[in-house]
């Protein structure tokens, strides 16, 4: 008997790439190594007799669905937050295919970069090496009477949504010695931020007393452009913003003036507005107190060894007729289950 056929087109690693070949005939059309996704004509192609299909950056919409007759699982190595829409899960509900996810494929990942853009932004890193690489140390003593930077110990931390990732964060921060609060609307059993040495506060307080502002929530329509130019405002001038969430959370021209203006003394940023950036199109680059960096957040190797074994073992469950940990369409299941209870799982 034939193996069903998967298709992935997400980066997948080696272990978890043989664990899914033991089970399906599988297409690797790795996106990375072509350097850009799979358009939508490509897929539809690729997709026709699949049983199985694995994204991460691809489009995965109506009209490719509907071009695949034999679909029953898709897969997809990304977390799809609020402001996603990539894959058509409407279409794949009403088909009645289960849609897994890798929500917190990156956690581990975005939380240390966290901490590497606070204290490149404290220590002025970019404004140190621009020095150094300009030639510009000429006598011993000059680092010493150019740049005075700061420590995270006893600094105040004002994390700004506390979900996994900044949970994982506020833990990192609590290494270096720093004081952690947090506001957060959706979490208000006071205990999950005491069990973390996290002080639950409010928004104002958060944003007037913190040394460090940083962003970890969701994009929803409530929330574009959250912190605006009132809310820098009310920040300390000596305060440093850190977004490496989403670019949207943030009014960028209120933020521009602010850091133009000295309203807070600089900011740390990998997401922008428009991508790719470059100082050509992004204000935010030609400032001194802005260390930025190209969406380095969730590059790591692991990143992907996340998202295949959350996806395999998305994929293992349903064929053990166990509900998924990580699905964006649960209510499906329960048809999905007596279908292949009927006729077989492929």
């Amino acid at each position: 008997m034939s193996k069903p056929k998967a298709l992935v087109t997400a980066a997948y690693s080696g272990p978890e790439l043989q664990r899914l070949g033991e089970h399906f005939d599988v297409s690797y059309h790795n996106w990375m190594e072509r350097g850009r996704g799979y358009s939508k004509d490509e897929l539809k192609e690729m997709a026709a007799d699949k049983d199985v299909v694995i994204v991460e950056v691809c489009d995965l919409q109506k009209e490719v669905i509907d071009a695949a007759p034999k679909l029953k699982i898709v897969g997809c190595g990304r977390g799809l937050r609020g402001d996603d829409s990539t894959i058509d899960v409407k279409a794949l509900t009403e088909r009645g295919i289960p849609v897994l996810f890798a929500p917190g494929r990156n956690l581990n990942a975005v939380a240390e970069f966290t901490i590497l853009m606070t204290l490149a932004a404290m220590k002025k890193v970019r404004a140190a090496t621009k020095w150094l690489y300009d030639d510009q140390w000429q006598s011993w003593l000059d680092f010493y009477l150019r740049f005075r930077t700061g420590e995270l110990c006893s600094k105040k931390i004002g994390l700004i949504g506390f979900g996994n990732i900044g949970k994982r964060v506020a833990k990192l921060f609590n290494a270096f010695g720093a004081e952690v609060m947090s506001f957060d609307p959706y979490i208000a059993d006071r205990a999950v931020y005491e069990s973390l040495n996290v002080k639950m506060t409010d928004l104002d307080t958060l944003l007037r007393s913190s040394d460090i502002v940083s962003l970890h929530m969701n994009v929803s329509e409530n929330n574009r452009g959250f912190i605006d130019a009132a809310k820098l405002s009310l920040m300390k001038p000596t305060a440093i913003l850190v977004n490496s969430a989403r670019a949207v959370l943030v009014d960028h021209d209120a933020l521009y003036r602010a850091l133009k203006d000295g309203v807070i003394a600089g900011a740390a940023i990998d997401v922008f507005h428009s991508e790719p950036a470059n100082t050509k199109t992004e204000p935010l680059l030609s400032l001194d107190n802005v260390f930025a960096t190209p969406h380095l957040g969730g590059t790591t190797a692991e990143v992907i060894e996340n998202h295949s074994k959350m996806i395999n073992q998305g994929i293992f469950s349903l064929i053990n007729a166990k509900a998924p940990e990580f699905i964006l369409n649960p209510e499906v299941l329960e048809d999905f289950f007596k279908s292949r209870g009927k006729g077989g799982w492929f």
